[in-house]
């Protein structure tokens, strides 16, 4: 139970208890100032003080404010190192990071690692544990001690120990409201009865009535988009996977890891017994899946795409897309704006919003939303809706759960510590100045700095995802009394036992595209459910030896799943 209590503490409390530690933002610097650098007898922070090189940033999105800050600030302690920031767009990135692979070593330094899971499968990503120990230049401690250490925990291979993704906020993935619609469509007082509950969940039936009424009022209920990102990476792969979770959970039996099994962990596999109303139940810490036997059990049917339980939550989506989503929203790309312009009443996103919203609506009204897009792109003039967009109350609901005979357990969400920052396999000099790059970045001078910019009222980019998982550094008061007062549901987002196939399997992009393809050609009336089923099934076995291929798996490994995977 202890790492479970550290993580609820970590996640409602981190925020209010560094604020009252510390008052307002006060760690953050301007990039100007320097930060000191402490020096620990016996350790190599002398050293550390020539470092020279290249670190080059190349992460997704557009903030370059903030990185520039931060690669001046550390090149301000190390003249010799040359900071460049290399951002991408979200188009194309996967393929970006895969043509630097193949091209030979890498150019970037860090990247978003959590697109290309087979490369991190294949050890292409530097093992970060290695440095946990190593002191600090930036604090004086052992860099384990400079991040929360149940998030730091979740970060790890179970098994190994392997640290091969840097996580260092905190999110939430909920549905937030427009209170004024909920109002005027009546339904502000169901919606708050349900907040004042201990998980602030509302039913799936529930939350389809809610959907019928604001469509009664005149509002899109949901803004969503519908195109190819938003199935496999956005707000609809969310739902997919999120919904999957609530109709597999109680497949741990066949594809957890058994007694004699390479992954068997004495004193955890052996006591854990299956609770689904404990949403850590299946945590890493208590329970380890066998891959290996999920291999086998999809290749023999026995987790199939096709059977009571897909077909139950496949007319729940079914019902989603005609009650709640958008007139037309397949293929669409952006449906904020609907939200922000108070045209739609609900929007599925991450608790960063808390952090944006009021950003966003500014940035809609003066033109300048549409460049957050596609950086350097022209500004337009705004809409004269976009122009007359006003900040308006939000509140938020955590996923309505689904009922039925075929639900193993209450709905949970993604609450997770994310940012999935992954540095190459190089030589050890250039990692060995990466990983003191991430020292600066993760001690309170340079978090509160990487804070300071983030929250900048100017920077069109900027935002954070949630509570920092980085040690004495601190949100503003607001800003963290807000995530503060999130519920927490239980997370998805990790290994469990069925949900590895409810967009496609483990990301392997030809599986990905036809469960796309043939979702929304369901959505759109196009094919029958049980076209729908019969395809995604299908489909799966058309592409079972790519899967296998993709996740490290070969067909003899399956003829022993006691035995580790050859390629793991």
């Amino acid at each position: 139970m202890l790492h479970r209590v550290r993580f609820l503490l970590a996640l409602m409390l981190i925020g209010i208890m560094l604020v009252a530690s510390f008052g307002s933002l006060t760690l953050a610097q301007d990039a100007t100032e320097e930060a000191d650098v402490v020096e620990i007898e016996g350790s190599d922070s002398g050293a550390a003080a020539e470092l020279s090189g290249t670190i080059t940033i190349s992460f997704q999105g557009n903030d370059t404010q903030t990185w520039e800050s931060m690669c001046a600030a550390y090149q301000e302690l190390h003249p010799a190192v040359s900071c460049v920031v290399e951002l991408r767009p979200g188009e194309g990135y996967q393929e970006f990071i895969r043509a630097q692979f193949a091209g030979g070593d890498p150019t970037f330094s860090l990247v978003n690692a959590n697109v290309v899971a087979d490369l991190i499968n294949d050890k292409a990503f530097l093992d970060m544990s290695a440095y946990l120990d190593k002191v600090s230049p930036y604090t004086g401690n052992p860099w384990r001690d400079d991040m929360d250490e149940a998030a730091l925990g979740n970060m790890r291979n179970p098994l190994t120990g392997e640290l091969p993704v840097l996580n260092l906020e905190t999110v939430q993935v909920l549905w937030f409201y427009n209170k004024d619609a909920f109002a005027k469509a009546g339904i502000l007082e169901d919606a708050e009865a349900v907040a004042a509950t201990e998980a602030n969940q509302p039913t799936w039936e529930q939350f389809l009535n809610w959907c019928d009424a604001l469509k009664t009022a005149g509002y899109t209920p949901v803004a969503i988009a519908g195109d190819y990102d938003s199935f496999w990476a956005g707000a609809f792969g969310w739902i997919a996977r999120m919904y999957a979770d609530q109709y597999t959970r109680d497949e741990a039996e066949i594809v957890r890891c058994q007694p004699g099994d390479y992954c068997f962990r004495e004193g955890v596999d052996d006591q854990w017994v299956y609770d689904p109303t404990d949403p850590f139940n299946d945590d890493n810490t208590d329970i380890t899946f066998n891959p290996v036997r999920k291999m086998i059990a999809l290749r023999d049917g026995v987790q199939s795409v096709s059977g009571p339980a897909w077909r139950a939550m496949y007319e729940n989506f079914k019902a989603f897309s005609d009650r709640c989503a958008p007139d037309g929203w397949i293929g669409t790309k952006d449906a904020y704006p609907l939200f922000l312009t108070q045209k739609a009443a609900i929007r599925l996103d991450g608790a960063w919003l808390l952090s944006q919203f009021e950003k966003n609506i500014q940035s809609l009204a003066e033109g300048t939303y549409y460049t957050a897009a596609e950086e350097g792109a022209p500004t337009p003039t705004p809409s004269a809706d976009d122009q007359a967009a006003t900040v308006f109350e939000i509140g938020s609901f955590n996923n309505p759960s689904m009922e039925g005979p075929e639900v193993d357990s209450p709905a949970r969400t993604i609450e997770v510590n994310i940012g999935f920052w992954g540095v190459p396999k190089k030589d050890q000099a250039q990692n060995d100045l990466e990983m003191d790059f991430l020292m600066f970045v993760t001690s309170p001078e340079g978090y509160g700095l990487y804070l300071q910019n983030r929250l900048d009222a100017n920077n069109p980019n900027g935002g954070v995802n949630g509570p920092p998982a980085v040690r004495n550094a601190q949100l503003p008061e607001d800003l963290a009394a807000r995530f503060a007062g999130l519920r927490l549901i239980g997370n998805t987002e990790k290994d469990t036992a069925g949900s590895y196939r409810s967009r496609g399997v483990n990301d392997f992009q030809p599986s990905v595209r036809e469960w796309v393809d043939l979702a929304q050609q369901y959505f759109t009336n196009e094919i029958t459910l049980d076209q729908f089923l019969e395809g995604y099934q299908q489909s799966l076995t058309n592409n079972f030896d790519g899967i296998l291929e993709h996740s490290n798996i070969t067909p003899e490994d399956l003829e022993d799943p006691t035995k580790k995977p050859v390629n793991q």
